[in-house]
């Protein structure tokens, strides 16, 4: 192992960042005698700000105050009686000037005294007598210094305790296997951040990192959050410190380019946020409409602006995340002893304090007293771990704490690290317990940058704490955002959806706008779902509620003209059916069957009040009347009228043969025949009506408007009687065609000719615009015309002529047949002769026509 370490100290020193060896400023500690040594990397000098080498620069007051803090906490702990009573703690603290390079040297030559003093490295140490045992070392102040601090010290298998790397890589246990902190990890400040984005809705945000350890894995930690919660980082720009300005003015462009990203969140160091921040103000002015999130590294705004010139108004409403510290007790009445006093505490600090009365011009330091934060606590804490820790250790390995020098010589820093992450204590920033990967919980304030009064003030709205029953606590009421608003900023790409709405993506990279869905459709999981036919979405748009179908309405001016026709028609079959009663003995009546004739009249009447059955709202009683109605109602028109046109054809058939008269002539066949067929229809209209399982109506759909119409749906039964009815209607449409050589005075078979080759007609007008009708009025109409003017057709063509002849006409032509054995061989036609006058004659045996 010294071989190792004399190898890699040679390289070191032999290195071009040393320009060829260690700087004479890194041959320097401070120490303190005891039992057990603390060793710590501190930075006491800062970085030349030009080309210069490590340690270049001036003496630093924080370094110097950190230093006096861990020897004031060492001194806390050798006064205590209850904590490692009789066991003294020394340190040796070394300077890496905040060099990662010199951070590894530091490292080695700490880790090497665990072996035997270094005698060809000159450090002012105490005498090897008097010099304890090292198996763990405090440090660095940063992430980028205590990484390469943690693998150097692992080497040796030696702990280190950082109280202020916060990187994520140094969670990875195979690369730090000796590694612990006090500080939080940046993991939780990634949390804590993301909480706060969630906390306002911002699902849309621009990312700026610093390119180190802190800037990087900080980000990666917030990315792997914001994919996990549904943030969308709109763009990730890493910026380099110190950075060109081609870089910076490149970075921030994208500002421009995501304009909806209102939201930036910044992790990043204190100078690499002031550039970033200055450039957007020098490019765009002061940003009025950017909110900043600002992770703790940061979180200085008097820094950046004395520092690097940026204009503090621009952060008004930031939101930043901060450790949270807590003062320590005591500590500055020990520095201030350590300030006055004659004796030198370290030719750093006395460095340090020469300058700070120069720089103040003070010849007595009691004048222009140092400066301090006093609120490093998590360094504190650390030194409390150590002891601790090391209790336990004792408190396992020898019974009597008062005499343990031998066991306190043969601790190594294997034998310590267990004791270390097993360890639970009382700190100064709560109770501390380390997970497996050697991180604590933590703590963040949460900050607001505001101007009050024309005053830049830091308002603290609450904390974020790593526990799973509570994150976030921040008095939303307090918060003062960008342009002294009270209301947060929106910082999403998304469109807000209404009702009937979902999100669709677009082409900018996670942007969604707004696509309405069909009227008759509800939103269920951002998708369009299609109501049911006789359904439609609430307002909401979220449920499918049944629609109450509309029949026709009877204000509507159609329907108002079918019932107005249908009432005439009414009218004009009872008319017809007084006459035929009252004029039932007139030879014109009893010539054309007075009993078919009723039962004509009958299925006209019934034909005129089928629109009223079709017209109210549809039930299953309404549906299935109707559909008995319309069927029966052309049965009783057409069966009478078929066997008047059979009759007339027969008898003037049989005519032209012989004077008997043709068989099933009479009212009685002739009545039989007619309730024989409606009979038959009955049973097939009921039979059929009946045997449907279900509401004999269908829905008509209206896809722009949120209503359905109703209409009774006929079934099987219906369609088995029409067909039956149109086989009669062809029947007499035959027939009617067989019989128009009848004598042309016979005037009624032509009427009833006109009257079923009219039905056709329209049946074959009705069926394809009922078929293809777009609404339930147009369908019912349809029909209801369609039955009405078949109905109309029959009265005016069969009865109302014959009501005319009676009441108008004066000269009644009667005309017997007989039957001659020859017929005229000119003419071809019956030995048919008539007399004019009044005759009796027998309704079967005679016809009787208008002159």
């Amino acid at each position: 192992m010294a071989f190792l370490t004399l190898c890699i100290l040679f390289l070191m020193a032999a290195g071009p960042s040393a320009g060829g060896s260690i700087p004479d400023a890194a041959h320097v500690s401070l120490t303190s005698p005891g039992d057990v040594i603390l060793g710590a990397s501190l930075p006491m000098h800062g970085w030349f700000s030009g080309s210069g080498p490590p340690c270049s620069g001036s003496l630093g007051r924080w370094g110097n105050e950190v230093a006096a803090l861990l020897s004031f906490a060492i001194e806390e702990i050798n006064n205590r009686t209850d904590l490692l009573p009789n066991i003294t703690i020394g340190y040796d603290i070394r300077d890496n000037c905040y060099s990662e390079t010199l951070s590894v040297w530091t490292a080695l030559s700490l880790a090497s005294t665990s072996e035997r003093p270094q005698e060809d490295v000159e450090f002012t140490k105490i005498s090897p007598a008097e010099y304890g045992n090292l198996f763990c070392i405090i440090g660095t102040q940063s992430s980028a210094t205590t990484i390469p601090t943690a693998q150097a010290a692992s080497l040796y298998r030696i702990p280190v305790i950082s109280p202020f790397a916060t990187s994520n890589e140094l969670s990875d246990k195979r690369r730090f296997p000796y590694f612990l902190r006090t500080v939080p990890p940046d993991s939780l400040q990634a949390k804590a951040i993301a909480d706060i984005l969630l906390q306002f809705g911002w699902k849309y945000v621009g990312l700026y990192f610093q390119l180190n350890t802190y800037g990087i894995h900080g980000a990666q930690a917030l990315l792997d959050l914001a994919e996990l919660h549904g943030i969308c980082v709109a763009f990730s720009v890493p910026v380099r410190s110190p950075g060109t300005k081609a870089e910076l003015y490149d970075a921030v462009s994208r500002l421009a380019a995501f304009p909806k990203a209102r939201v930036v969140v910044i992790i990043s160091e204190v100078t690499a946020a002031g550039s970033i921040v200055r450039t957007i103000e020098e490019l765009f002015g002061i940003p009025h409409n950017i909110t900043f999130v600002g992770s703790d590294a940061w979180a200085f705004p008097s820094t950046m602006h004395a520092n690097h010139g940026v204009d503090l108004r621009g952060l008004q409403g930031s939101i930043y995340v901060q450790l949270k510290y807590n003062q320590i007790p005591g500590f500055e009445e020990y520095f201030r002893y350590i300030e006055t006093r004659d004796v030198t505490f370290s030719s750093w600090f006395q460095g340090f304090k020469d300058k700070w009365m120069k720089d103040n011009q003070c010849s007595d330091i009691a004048l222009c007293p140092i400066r301090i934060a006093a609120n490093d606590n998590f360094l504190v804490d650390a030194v409390y771990a150590f002891a601790y820790g090391l209790q336990d250790l004792l408190r396992d390995r020898c019974n009597d704490t008062t005499d343990c020098n031998s066991t306190i010589q043969a601790i190594r820093g294997q034998d310590f690290l267990p004791y270390l992450l097993g360890l639970r204590f009382q700190g100064l920033a709560g109770k501390y317990v380390f997970d497996v990967n050697g991180n604590p919980g933590g703590k963040y304030k949460i900050l607001n940058y505001q101007f009050q009064d024309d005053v830049f003030q830091v308002v603290r709205l609450g904390e974020w704490e790593a526990s799973e029953d509570r994150r976030l606590d921040v008095n939303l009421s307090a918060i003062q955002w960008v342009g002294g608003s009270r209301d947060p900023p929106a910082s999403l790409c998304r469109e807000i959806c209404t009702s009937g709405h979902i999100e669709v993506p677009l082409e900018e990279k996670c942007c969604f706008g707004c696509q309405q869905c069909p009227n008759n459709a509800i939103v269920q999981n951002n998708l369009c779902e299609q109501c049911p036919v006789d359904e439609w979405p609430d307002a909401s748009f979220q449920v499918c509620r049944p629609i109450v179908p509309t029949p026709p309405s009877w204000s509507e001016p159609t329907v108002v003209s079918i019932l107005i026709l249908s009432g005439l028609g009414l009218v004009l079959s009872l008319l017809a059916a007084l006459g035929l009663f009252h004029y039932r003995h007139h030879v014109l009546i009893k010539a054309a069957s007075r009993e078919l004739s009723s039962i004509n009249i009958l299925g006209l009447t019934l034909a005129f009040l089928a629109p009223f059955s079709l017209l109210v709202p549809p039930t299953a009683v309404s549906c299935r009347a109707s559909e008995i109605i319309v069927a029966l109602c052309f049965t009783l028109t057409y069966a009478p009228t078929l066997l008047k046109v059979n009759r007339i054809y027969r008898i003037f058939d049989a005519g032209k043969k012989s004077n008997k008269p043709p068989r099933f002539m009479g009212p009685r066949s002739q009545l039989t025949i007619v309730l024989g067929v409606f009979a038959a229809m009955v049973v097939v209209a009921v039979a059929g009506t009946l045997a449907s399982p279900t509401l004999p109506a269908k829905l008509i759909f209206y896809p722009p408007a949120d209503y359905i119409e109703a209409f009774c749906k006929f079934g099987n039964g219906f369609l088995a009687s029409l067909i039956c009815n149109l086989l009669i209607v062809l029947v007499c449409c035959y027939y009617a065609f067989k019989a128009r050589k009848v004598p042309s005075n016979y005037n009624e078979s032509k009427f009833i000719a006109i009257s079923v080759y009219s039905t056709l007609v329209f049946g074959m007008a009705a069926v394809p615009v009922y078929i293809t009708a777009a609404t339930v009025l147009q369908k019912v109409a349809t029909l209801c015309v369609a039955i009405l003017l078949n109905s109309f057709l029959t009265l005016f063509c069969v009865y109302l002529p014959k009501l005319y002849a009676i009441l108008l006409a004066r000269d009644v032509q009667v005309s017997e047949w007989r039957a001659n054995d020859k017929t005229s061989s000119g003419t071809g036609s019956t030995g048919v002769q008539s007399t004019v006058g009044t005759s009796k004659v027998q309704p079967v045996s005679g016809a009787v026509g208008i002159k």
